[in-house]
């Protein structure tokens, strides 16, 4: 498992996403990216409806599964991305399952 640090609300927030996402998809060390970050307001997960972030992911040549908010939130990220983690768990504990071993 590899972590990317990136700021996930707030100013700067979807550029540092978009950054994070191109970066791992250059240095091609993962079959798998997910991109995600716990609940909060819709405000809080604003930079994953950001078109840099949306057209990141669509764009991103490893598979990506978003793990954004909790089960009733919906990001424009769940909807580019190649899979949308159920999050019944507090999120993104539900994700990493669904990849490793």
């Amino acid at each position: 498992m590899i972590l990317w640090p990136a700021r996930v609300q707030g100013e700067g927030a979807a550029q540092e996403i978009a950054n994070g996402i191109k970066r791992m998809a250059e240095l091609s060390l993962c079959d798998v990216l997910i991109v995600g970050r716990g609940g909060g307001s819709m405000e809080d997960l604003w930079a994953f409806n950001e078109e840099v972030v949306a057209r990141q992911i669509a764009a991103c040549p490893i598979p990506v599964i978003s793990a954004v908010g909790h089960e009733v939130d919906f990001t424009i990220a769940d909807f580019v991305a190649d899979v949308r983690a159920r999050r019944r768990a507090p999120p993104p504990s539900s994700s990493p399952p669904r990849r490793l071993p």
